[in-house]
């Protein structure tokens, strides 16, 4: 680090006040988050991520750098320092940077200090791979996301897109045997439709033959309603009380109603149910591709996950474990109840350049209906004794959910090192809701040829969305 800035007498007091105080930067009270962005045999060049700051045109940030050996002060030569502290001013359009600030140290006792201010600085362009122009390219990737992070919020805004919210309409479906139970024979039969076809409450809703009229005459009316709005017809809830509906994973009406692929597919879900429309029009959609992130120094998610997977299903276009209750995760100090466990063929997400055969997904739900996915890649390697287990429980038959009778717990199916990337997302399949937190493992499960083939033939074709656009998205590490 090398500085010939001159510097008033009275600034150099100023400074060295500060110091005094007890600031270890000056005007910067924050607490400091050094990241390592160069490392060699000679020195050590970290910036402080707290400190990065848009000051138009500018982008500044503090920078330290560590040396093995003592540097000479240019300004004497008889002072040797073996760490410096600057901050730095960038013009990322222009591709120049000045020295405001600087402070050497041998050890821990300043040597040298030396500033001024942002119009006295002549800025120039940096050096080829010197320590200011590695980090200018740092700096000025950092400039470029935070403003298509606020292109996109802006974006957001104008589309008035909802947060990841779980409702009545995007719930994952029960499994079979955990379905509310129909009504018993001798019960009192269901209310029928609140009107009759031509308006008027009906009079004896007690007469079978009066129901089944007006259950037909609900029928009729519904697909006619449909065929002048293009919207899905409304569930036959009226005509049989007893059939629980049949909801998807992610909250489809109908299994039917979108698959993976021909004119369901999903690039004609947005178009498919007024309720899907975000899936075309949302600006932060999953899956994506992660590849530019930014290290954040993650803590480890803390994990309860020692409560055994109740049902296994093949169902809405993939494997689907019911996880029962007790399992949960605490995410940015609140807590989340893994709710189900779904299994994607090939994966859906792609990182840093590598797709996986397949992809297991955790969604968590808090009390307010929030949701937070941990995603688990899955690749070829040896078998896994907890996928072992699932393959040997799975139901003959599609669109049937059975109980687990062996013991398998979430813990079982997740990798052994804790870290990890972390995004703002969506589901994967309609309604797409946006809001939903992904947490993606690094480590991938490896499972055999042989167990990877047994699961896609259990789930059949391929239940994979493709890559959405990442719309400028920070993506942690």
């Amino acid at each position: 680090m090398r500085c010939n800035l001159f510097t008033p007498l009275s600034f150099r007091i100023w400074l060295l006040a500060c110091l005094w105080l007890g600031l270890s930067l000056p005007g910067y009270s924050v607490a400091a988050q050094w990241l390592s962005i160069k490392k060699t045999d000679d020195s050590q060049l970290m910036i402080d991520k707290q400190s990065l700051l848009e000051e138009k045109p500018y982008v500044k940030a503090w920078i330290k750098v560590d040396y093995r050996q003592p540097q000479k002060n240019i300004e004497s030569v008889d002072r040797v320092y073996t760490h410096a502290k600057a901050l730095w001013y960038f013009d990322c359009d222009k591709r120049k940077a000045a020295t405001i600030q600087v402070f050497q140290y041998e050890g821990e006792e300043l040597v040298y200090s030396a500033g001024i201010t942002a119009k006295q600085a002549d800025f120039i362009e940096p050096l080829p791979d010197s320590e200011v122009e590695i980090t200018q390219q740092y700096v000025c990737k950092w400039q470029n996301k935070e403003k298509q992070r606020a292109e996109a919020a802006a974006k957001r805004a104008a589309n008035l897109v909802m947060p990841a919210v779980a409702s009545s309409k995007d719930k994952p479906a029960a499994p079979d045997s955990v379905a509310e139970p129909a009504p018993a024979p001798d019960a009192a039969p269901a209310k029928p439709a609140d009107k009759k076809a031509d308006g008027k409450p009906a009079k004896d809703a007690t007469a079978t033959e009066a129901n089944a009229t007006k259950s037909k005459e609900t029928t009729a009316k519904s697909k006619e309603d449909a065929a002048k709005t293009g919207k899905p017809e409304k569930a036959e809830a009226a005509a049989d009380h007893q059939k629980p509906k049949d909801k998807n994973k992610t909250g489809a009406a109908d299994d039917k109603s979108w698959a993976y692929s021909g004119e369901h597919g999903p690039d004609k879900w947005g178009s498919l149910n007024p309720e899907f429309a975000v899936c075309n029009a949302g600006s932060q959609q999953s899956p994506i591709h992660v590849d530019n992130t930014i290290t954040a120094a993650l803590k480890p998610i803390k994990r309860l996950q020692k409560f055994p997977i109740k049902n296994i299903a093949l169902k809405d276009h993939s494997l689907v474990l019911d996880a029962g209750s007790g399992n949960m995760m605490v995410l940015d100090q609140k807590p989340y109840q893994l709710k189900y466990i779904s299994v994607h063929m090939p994966g859906e997400h792609q990182v840093k350049q590598k797709s996986y055969a397949a992809e297991m997904q955790m969604v968590h739900e808090d009390k307010a209906g929030h949701r937070v996915i941990i995603a688990i890649m899955i690749e070829e390697g040896n078998a896994h004794a907890g996928i072992e287990k699932l393959l040997g429980s799975l139901p003959k038959d599609k669109e049937q959910s059975k109980p687990l009778t062996i013991r398998v717990t979430p813990a079982d199916l997740m990798p052994v090192k804790p870290a990890y990337y972390r995004y703002s997302g969506s589901l994967t399949a309609p309604p797409c809701t946006e809001g939903v937190q992904w947490v993606i493992m690094k480590e991938a499960l490896k499972v055999s040829k042989f167990q990877l083939a047994s699961l896609q033939q259990a789930i059949g074709a391929p239940n994979q969305r493709p890559l959405q656009d990442s719309q400028g998205r920070m993506v942690l590490e």
